[in-house]
């Protein structure tokens, strides 16, 4: 008896449109959560996305409390912190010349200090924990899939038109080069920084794009000796030659305790940019480190700009845009991801609301109205952070031009026995005071603020920021 494997007879579908009830353009977190919002809430939805996978590199890693909370009203709450580094082991951040090197000083940060461990507890039932975005998006995603959303890989979003039923987009299957159309009563763009949703939608954009250059180097080394007496996410390391997107340190970071880790180096953004190689890259891994003789295993490398933009409105018609395709920063502070799904979270009860008949299209102007201003505010707020790094140069007294001789010798200078001395370090303490603003933000993590049609005020003023 021949098996029949129920493969023969089938024909691969002709069929030249595909309809659904929202269509999102991009997987990531804003993507991927609104894939999830959606299917949680009954709407019917396509996620397409040009690449064959979630994401291949750590990127987005800091999960704040007010994503916590979302993700525990979805039911993935425990899903994230099963994979996540827990909110105590964030601990410090550091400042060093080198991991194996003095240390400048450190804070303890994300709400871990006694202090403020309080306010965060206080605060919300879910505290913050850190997973890398290789991690958190196939939970988004297989759990958006679970409640029936669809998802198809390595399609590619062409262009679209609408009208006044809803949005036909053109896509192409880039392992076929078949090409379909997909309508749908609504379209979301959270198609990343180049969005070519939101420029094919004429966004309104305030700010600049590409304003630094910086390189991601991701490598596996075993450092749990090193880190051990001080287990922290971020270890930001001041020697000659170390620069981030023009804030002019090094910064190694954790990916999975203790052996997973990410480099961020900088390079001159109006120059040709930087060609890596394994030997190179693990050659500043191991300055970095400041072990010479490190066993390091590179796993990749990749270039990213640094940027400072956002879109004043983020729709036109039945096409919303969200997630770095309305808001473009460095990752200073971990607000990128967090504010994605926060966009999303936003969006989708409010289109679900329109479809279901609970309330009229006008609800959907507000979320215009009320995450437009988020954006502007986290843009300035991770660019005023990453500024801030300069105030703990100028603590140390390195100045531009400095040689790597008279760089080293300022930093020593900081521990001398000496009026000049003391006097480094306590204008080094109130600079990394300040740093306070990026790494317990708790200001700019919770406190955001909505006017829109779709709130009726008691007549409260607004709080003080």
């Amino acid at each position: 008896m021949e098996f029949n494997d129920g493969l023969a007879d089938t024909e691969v579908p002709t069929t030249s449109v595909v309809d659904t009830e929202v269509l999102i353009i991009g997987s990531g977190p804003a993507g991927a959560s609104a894939a999830l919002f959606l299917s949680s809430l009954g709407v019917a939805n396509i996620v397409v996305t040009k690449y064959r996978w979630t994401a291949n590199t750590p990127r987005a890693h800091i999960t704040n409390q007010r994503t916590m909370e979302i993700f525990r009203d979805l039911g993935i709450e425990e899903q994230v912190l099963a994979e996540a580094t827990p909110h105590e082991k964030m601990g410090d951040t550091v400042f060093c010349t080198s991991i194996a090197g003095d240390e400048i000083g450190r804070i303890r940060t994300w709400g871990t200090h006694p202090a403020r461990h309080a306010d965060y507890e206080l605060a919300s039932p879910s505290l913050n924990c850190d997973i890398p975005q290789t991690y958190l998006e196939p939970i988004l995603v297989k759990n958006a899939t679970v409640r029936g959303s669809h998802t198809s890989f390595s399609t590619e979003y062409l262009s679209h038109t609408q009208d006044a039923d809803g949005v036909t987009a053109r896509v192409r299957d880039r392992l076929t080069g078949h090409e379909y159309d997909i309508r749908a009563k609504y379209l979301i763009g959270a198609d990343g920084a180049r969005s070519k949703v939101a420029a094919d939608i004429g966004l309104p954009y305030q700010g600049q794009m590409d304003i630094a250059g910086s390189m991601n180097i991701t490598f596996k080394a075993d450092i749990s000796e090193l880190v051990a007496h001080r287990p922290s996410v971020l270890y930001w390391v001041i020697q000659p030659g170390s620069n981030i997107g023009g804030i002019g340190t090094g910064l190694v970071r954790m990916v999975r305790p203790w052996d997973e880790w990410l480099i961020v180096w900088g390079y001159d953004i109006t120059r040709p940019p930087p060609e890596l190689d394994d030997d190179a890259a693990r050659q500043i891994v191991r300055n970095l480190l400041g072990v010479d003789d490190l066993d390091v295993e590179i796993t990749g490398y990749s270039l990213w700009g640094n940027n400072e933009q956002w879109a004043t409105h983020l729709q036109s018609g039945r096409v919303f845009c969200a997630g770095d395709a309305v808001h473009k920063h460095p990752p200073s502070n971990g607000l990128g991801s967090n504010t994605s799904v926060q966009d999303s979270y936003n969006l989708a009860w409010k289109i679900a609301a329109v479809l279901r008949g609970w309330a009229s299209p006008e609800l959907l102007e507000t979320y215009s109205a009320e995450r437009a201003p988020v954006a502007e505010q986290i843009v300035r707020r991770a660019n005023q952070s990453a500024r801030e790094f300069g105030q703990i140069f100028d603590a140390l007294g390195i100045e531009d031009g400095d040689t790597e001789e008279q760089m080293r010798a300022k930093i020593a200078e900081r521990a001398a026995d000496s009026p000049e001395g003391a006097q480094r370090r306590e204008a080094l303490r109130h600079a990394m005071e300040l740093k306070n603003y990026e790494f317990n933000a708790h200001g700019v993590e919770m406190g955001q603020f909505y006017t829109s049609t779709a709130i009726a005020s008691d007549g409260s003023p607004r709080p003080e920021s």
